[in-house]
């Protein structure tokens, strides 16, 4: 390491440790050195070592696995050198940012229109739609109505049928599906990785107590936050990846 340079320690070992990996040193599926290791091989303390890892973990290129170590989640050199996934990670960055701007100016009212509207029948659905907790529920009970086919079964999209307004749906195809095509990408985003679960399905929850108790700006306010939530998240992934 280089301790003259001006870029901090922790992130000259996550710069290391994801090279390794970009470079087929470290493959999809393997443990990487230990921390008590990488604080040998390297020469820094403990402390950047954990920075390094969190960072790593963060940017969906580990996962660490408790009584195990941390495992590499993702496999570069097989399907993009390392120019191409940076170029495409800052395209779909760029798509991601304008759709989440969207939705952050649409989703709040449609909450807040939805705390207002919403069924016994329509909370319901948007009750499984929260302890399935996925984006494309093909199966419910037989009481439960979720339109197949439609791109509207995650919890967002039950909440925009609460409105029962069908030109919402060409709003959803408008804004949503760009926010969705890193699945083309290696890499495991904030919303898949299980550091971030929790505190996604908390704001769901949130926004769910709220329509349950009709209360449209409890509503507004949780959906707000969430939207922000996502955009700093995303942000702060693509930034740490793509430098």
């Amino acid at each position: 390491m280089n301790k003259l340079s001006s870029n901090p320690l922790y992130e000259q070992v996550f710069n290391r440790i994801k090279d390794s990996v970009r470079s087929g040193e470290y493959k999809k599926g393997d443990l990487i050195p230990s921390e008590k290791e990488l604080m040998e091989l390297m020469g820094v303390s403990r402390v950047t070592v954990r920075q390094a890892l969190k960072m790593l973990s963060d940017s969906g290129i580990i996962e660490t696995r408790k009584g195990k170590g941390s495992i590499v989640a993702v496999d570069w050199k097989s399907i993009l050198d390392p120019g191409e996934l940076r170029d495409q990670a800052e395209t779909y960055w760029h798509l991601f940012e304008q759709s989440t701007l969207a939705r952050r100016v649409i989703e709040p009212s449609i909450a807040k229109q939805a705390a207002i509207m919403a069924t016994e029948q329509d909370i319901r659905q948007l009750e499984y739609a929260f302890e399935h907790d996925s984006e494309t529920t093909e199966q419910a009970e037989p009481s439960i109505r979720i339109r197949k086919g439609t791109g509207l079964q995650s919890f967002h999209g039950c909440l925009w049928e609460i409105l029962k307004n069908p030109l919402m749906k060409q709003i959803w195809e408008a804004t949503v599906p760009p926010s969705n095509a890193i699945t083309a990408l290696p890499l495991i985003v904030p919303v898949r990785q299980e550091s971030y679960k929790a505190e996604i399905r908390k704001q769901h929850g949130n926004i769910l107590k709220a329509v349950k108790d009709h209360d449209p700006d409890y509503a507004f306010f949780y959906m707000l936050q969430h939207c922000d939530w996502i955009y700093a998240t995303y942000q702060h992934y693509f930034e740490e990846f793509c430098r």
